[in-house]
């Protein structure tokens, strides 16, 4: 008995004992859950502070005191699903503000084309900023017109092509009919105002070819005939011009002036590199016509080429050599050349140069050629002729005799061809030597002396040997006179020069 009841003792005890451990364990892990869920939510609460949030104080608090474990994971998940909703929420109207944008492009984009005749048949679509043209055009142009139009567009990232051209027969007639029958009212509404512009542009034509025509306004200029036709020609062109730029004016295309204008200084800097000799030769001769360094007539030695002037043109001036050919030198070349002029100055200086002996006097030498040119016909006194020892040689001293002639009266080369040769006959009657120049031969061994005598002959006598002879000086006689001397202006080439010049009928800048 005492056994059993204390086996029961010990077995209640041992019971009571596993329950108060168990008890105090489910303790000890509930109050360990509720420590970690606090921490949990202590470190979400700073997160937030950090990123700029506040924390609502009944969370803090619940946060702080000690919650059940499946509470804590409810809130966590209706908070995901409360930011979600909100993200989804803001997505949804940015794309409803998006597509309302891309609805208000596409609409005014569509009024755009709407308002065009040509763009009728295009249509637009709009996505994400991408504008996707569409439908039929009747021509490429069309489509490029209304690509660069829609690109204006605040918002429009891109431009589609997505058009197709009309190919159809009948559709390009109707099209080429209609813009006939549109520039054709156009221009029947038009035609009054492009009328009167044409009668602006008569009107000035008419008053320049009367401004270019009046004398009494270039008579400053009538002694230089280019000069005045130069004035005439500008005059002339500034009033045309004038009235044309009047009348581009009144019919509201101002706009063409500028591009006439730059096309005319692009083709003008063209046609000057193209024919720049010919645009030379031109700004030589009015240089020429307005300087004028000869006249027609006038005998003229350009650069060597000796002649009678005839006439200069815009391009090339003409001269009659003493031959009686045409000779025709470019304007350019005589500008830049040198001209020696034998009319502009009627007097004219002739030379004889003679030389004389060196044992001849020299003073009465200068003394009778000065008196033979007095005493011939054709020979001025003013200025008086005159004589200079110009060189001395070896065998001979060389004079000149100086002369002057009136070429108005006489012929130069008449005159001074009689000069030398009375001169010539002057001296000759006087006496005095003309020397030929002589030359000292040296021999650097004698000759072998040739006999005529037959060597075989012994017996026969050598030939005589007859002396030269001396040269016999001829008769001295008086001087000629000079008075028989023809020495009239020469008048072959003056004929010919006349006729040319009657004949002739091109515009003569030297008139």
């Amino acid at each position: 008995m005492r056994d059993t009841t204390t086996c029961t003792r010990f077995g209640g005890r041992g019971a009571l004992v596993v329950a108060t451990f168990l008890l105090v364990s489910i303790a000890c892990g509930a109050a360990w859950v509720g420590s970690a869920g606090a921490a949990q939510e202590s470190g979400l609460g700073e997160e937030v502070h950090k990123d700029g949030g506040t924390v609502d104080e009944s969370e803090s608090v619940r946060a702080a005191s000690p919650i059940d474990p499946q509470d804590g994971a409810v809130g966590d998940a209706a908070e995901v699903q409360a930011e979600a909703e909100a993200d989804r929420a803001a997505s949804e109207a940015e794309t409803t503000e998006i597509r309302s944008e891309e609805a208000k492009l596409g609409a005014r984009a569509a009024a755009i084309l709407a308002a065009v005749d040509d763009f009728d048949a295009l249509h637009v679509t709009v996505e994400a900023g991408i504008v996707v043209l569409s439908g039929t055009a009747p021509s490429s142009d069309v489509v490029d017109q209304a690509r660069a139009t829609l690109e204006q567009l605040d918002g429009v990232l891109m431009v589609i092509d997505d058009v197709a051209i009309e190919r159809a027969l009948s559709v390009r007639l109707g099209d080429s009919w209609r813009s006939v029958v549109v520039q054709l009212r156009e221009v029947v509404v038009a035609l009054p105002l492009y009328l009167a512009a044409l009668a602006i542009v008569v009107l000035f034509w008419l008053l320049a070819r009367v401004l270019r025509d009046v004398d009494l306004l270039y008579r400053p200029a009538s002694s230089r005939a280019l000069l005045q036709l130069l004035l005439r020609q500008t005059v002339y062109f500034v009033v045309v011009v004038l009235g044309v730029v009047a009348a581009l004016r009144f019919v509201d295309a101002g706009g063409v002036i500028g591009t006439i204008l730059g096309a005319a200084g692009v083709l003008g800097i063209a046609l000057g590199f193209a024919f720049r000799n010919i645009v030379e030769n031109y700004l030589a001769g009015v240089l020429l016509a307005v300087r004028q360094p000869f006249r027609a007539r006038d005998v003229v030695d350009i650069d060597g080429q000796v002649g009678t002037i005839l006439r200069m043109t815009a391009s090339e001036t003409t001269l009659m050599d003493v031959e009686g050919n045409h000779v025709r030198l470019p304007n350019a070349m005589i500008f830049n050349g040198k001209v020696l002029n034998f009319t502009r100055n009627p007097l004219r200086r002739f030379t004889v140069s003679v030389g004389v002996g060196t044992t001849v006097d020299l003073e009465q030498a200068q003394r009778v050629g000065i008196e033979t040119l007095l005493g011939m016909k054709g020979v001025i006194d003013d200025p008086d002729p005159s004589a200079i020892v110009a060189t001395l040689g070896d065998s001979s001293v060389q004079l000149e005799f100086y002369g002057w002639v009136d070429q108005q009266a006489s012929s130069y080369s008449k005159v001074a061809s009689e000069a030398n040769r009375l001169v010539k006959e002057a001296f000759d009657a006087a006496g005095i030597e003309m020397p030929p120049p002589e030359y000292a031969l040296r021999l650097r061994s004698a000759l072998p002396v040739e006999s005529s005598v037959d060597s075989s002959d012994s017996g026969a006598t050598p030939a005589s040997v007859t002396p030269a002879r001396s040269p016999v000086a001829p008769k001295v006689g008086p001087a000629p006179r000079g008075d028989s001397i023809d020495v009239s202006p020469e008048s072959d080439i003056d004929g010919q020069v006349a006729k040319e010049l009657a004949e002739s009928t091109e515009k003569d800048l030297l008139e």
